[in-house]
């Protein structure tokens, strides 16, 4: 009886490892972080002991793939410097530093970024460049088409960032146009006398991923940023890097 107990028990946790709904915990990790629950590390270890396997069944959309490491990424981002805001003084080593963990794999925040969600671009390609051999590892979870609107979703802790949000994979479509829309309302600025159009920096430093200035066009078409009769010229804005780990949307 004691053997057919001990049994039962060992299948009901099975049951239960093969239930962790991964996507669902990122989202979780994400609303600990802004609520300071104190729950934010037990879904970071989560994450970190996922089975490999498993979290590749469950990311097998890009909607998936993007809902999951657009909340892990923002976590991470805010976890890490809570910790030790400090890092944020060399940026380009915080972004290298490989010291996040997803299904036992050491990460940087660039791997998420570029590798998994922008599909292996060259970081310092604007957008026009992706890896002839990409690792193994990318392969397995990089999106299988870049999505411009992520740029608008991902907060690498700077005040000009993007407010970080909760995605899911059910509504991540409009979620992003939402947190495009709002981003871009906010950081442009179209003057009609001089037909000119002020963006965010983002929009030419991953340019590639836009369309370049054509499709930087048609994006503030879409949002209602300029009359859709206009060619405008297009200028940059400044970028505040200034550290904000307080901006939530």
């Amino acid at each position: 009886m004691k053997k057919l107990l001990l049994l039962l028990l060992v299948f009901v946790q099975m049951g239960f490892a093969q239930q962790k709904d991964y996507v669902a915990i990122s989202k979780q990790l994400i609303e600990s972080v802004k609520s300071k629950d104190g729950k934010a590390q037990s879904y970071v270890d989560l994450i970190a002991n996922a089975n490999e396997d498993e979290l590749l069944k469950q990311l097998k959309s890009d909607d998936e793939r993007k809902a999951f490491f657009i909340n892990t990424y923002n976590s991470f981002v805010i976890v890490s410097l809570r910790k030790n805001p400090k890092q944020y003084e060399d940026r380009n080593a915080f972004f290298k530093s490989e010291q996040f963990v997803i299904a036992g794999n050491k990460v940087s925040l660039d791997v998420i970024e570029h590798d998994f969600l922008r599909r292996s671009s060259i970081k310092l390609s604007l957008g026009k460049l992706h890896k002839l051999f990409p690792s193994k590892l990318e392969r397995k979870f990089r999106v299988d088409d870049v999505d411009y609107r992520i740029h608008f979703a991902l907060n690498c802790g700077a005040k000009s960032c993007p407010p970080v949000g909760v995605y899911d994979a059910k509504n991540i479509d409009k979620q992003l146009d939402k947190s495009a829309e709002a981003y871009l309302k906010d950081k442009s600025k179209y003057v009609k006398e001089s037909n000119t159009l002020t963006v965010t920096p983002l929009m030419s430093w991953f340019r590639g991923d836009f369309g370049n200035k054509k499709g930087v066009r048609e994006i503030c078409k879409k949002f209602n940023i300029i009359p859709e009769n206009v060619k405008p010229d297009i200028d940059y804005a400044d970028y505040d890097w200034t550290l904000d780990i307080t901006n939530f949307s």
